[in-house]
């Protein structure tokens, strides 16, 4: 273990997120989701190979023993990334980040579900809490609408949501995938799937980009690759009761590039309800860690 390694690795991973983000939030009015989300999984997919070549682990990537799980991960996955991006058209960049913390919850109850899993009162508890910052961050939407200043907030936000429950559902596919599938196949076979898919929406219509637009579309892809390489080497370096309280630091980035490029500032109240959301997330990973030294 090498605690300050992972920690490293887990920060890297979340500004190269939050650049895939940002560069995707400048072309959304300008390209197609499907057309964003081919290039994002296309290019991600080089230097995952370069990843896997030099640390010879391609052959792990390859070895599967369910192909039709990775098939579904992938759908629900790109699923939920497609909303993602199309979010980013209507909505801040920071507010769009801002949603994707309520995946966490949405795995607690869908573990529930459809896992079998036993949840504590406590667990209730703080998914009664989180889902009010969800309110808190969809206020300001509703409030826009109801005030006839235009439905895009509403539209961006609902979109943003249903790409965290997305989320939420690959999420627990990959909790099933786990059990007999390794890190390296389930990162390449969804980025294969994801590929797949976005090239399908050719025929929907994609725009003939220019040379700036290239630029962005294979940069948000390589940083979303490199991004999925440091999350997948940081939680082999230090504890994931460690890092992954790390996630939250996106927003911070978020925000500084929706500031600093866009001249974006997330609305008070969806801070607010975030800040509820990300304290949520908080209790829900101290808790799981202290069950974990308990067993």
């Amino acid at each position: 273990m090498n605690v300050p390694a992972g920690i490293a690795l887990q920060l890297s991973a979340t500004f190269f997120f939050a650049v895939m983000s940002a560069l995707a939030r400048v072309l959304a009015d300008e390209v197609p989701s499907g057309q964003i989300v081919f290039f994002r999984s296309a290019f991600g997919l080089l230097p995952l190979l370069v990843w896997l070549l030099w640390t010879r682990r391609l052959a792990r990537a390859l070895a599967t023993r369910q192909p039709f799980g990775h098939m579904m991960r992938g759908l629900i996955g790109v699923g939920s990334m497609w909303l993602s991006f199309a979010a980013l058209a209507f909505i801040p960049l920071a507010e769009a980040i801002a949603f994707t913390y309520t995946t966490p919850l949405v795995v607690v109850i869908l573990a529930a579900i459809l896992l079998g899993e036993r949840v504590p009162a406590f667990r209730w508890g703080v998914l009664g809490i989180g889902f009010s910052g969800i309110v808190l961050m969809l206020w300001p939407s509703f409030s826009h609408a109801s005030l006839g200043s235009g439905e895009g907030p509403l539209t961006g936000a609902i979109l943003a949501l249903a790409g965290a429950v997305g989320a939420g559902f690959a999420l627990t596919q990959v909790r099933q995938l786990t059990r007999s599938e390794t890190a390296e196949s389930i990162v390449f076979y969804f980025s294969i799937v994801s590929s797949c898919v976005g090239l399908a929406t050719l025929p929907l219509g994609w725009v003939m980009p220019d040379a700036r637009t290239v630029a962005i579309l294979i940069g948000l892809g390589v940083s979303g690759g490199v991004a999925q390489i440091c999350m997948t080497l940081a939680t082999r370096y230090a504890p994931a009761s460690i890092v992954a309280p790390l996630n939250y630091a996106t927003l911070l980035w978020a925000t500084l590039f929706g500031v600093a490029l866009l001249g974006e500032w997330p609305s008070g109240l969806v801070v607010l309800g975030a800040a509820v959301v990300v304290g949520a997330g908080l209790a829900l990973i101290w808790r799981e860690r202290r069950s974990g030294r308990g067993a």
